[in-house]
């Protein structure tokens, strides 16, 4: 079965202790629907960056679970149904995890392909410390810098 994890955001009308009674009727719904749960986090309170449903802030969950491709709908139409959780997103992790070797495979392809440039500094501007020293006093005396 494939891994997902799923991030909801509760209402702020939903209570402290109220909190954990939507979290355990999310889970017995995946466990009921021969998925495993993997893990859970009580991410807290915290301030959206826009309001949702004359909402500022939110109890943020995430999940990680088991769960057959099949029965994924079914877990989107009962968090839907929920009218305390104001949103919510399913993602397959192994999926992303996929994605992300593919894209680290073409990011070393082109930095491999990429040839570090060597510039060639002409003899008029290589010049000793002394040298350098004389020309920025010189530069910082000129009449440009004092109008």
């Amino acid at each position: 079965m494939p891994k997902y994890e799923l991030m909801y955001i509760l209402s702020s009308a939903v209570t402290d202790n109220d909190v954990p009674t939507i979290a355990a009727e999310v889970d017995k719904f995946i466990t009921d629907n021969g998925g495993s749960l993997l893990s859970q986090e009580m991410m807290g309170k915290k301030k959206l960056a826009y309001p949702i449903k004359k909402t500022r802030n939110g109890f943020y969950v995430l999940e990680s679970f088991n769960l057959d491709g099949r029965k994924l709908q079914d877990l989107d139409n009962k968090l839907r149904s929920l009218e305390h959780i104001i949103r919510y997103m399913t993602v397959n992790v192994e999926d992303q995890e996929l994605r992300a070797a593919k894209d680290r495979k073409v990011q070393e392809k082109m930095r491999a392909s990429r040839k570090p440039v060597k510039v060639a500094v002409p003899e008029e501007f290589k010049l000793s410390e002394t040298e350098l020293d004389a020309k920025l006093e010189q530069a910082l005396e000129s009449e440009d810098l004092v109008k």
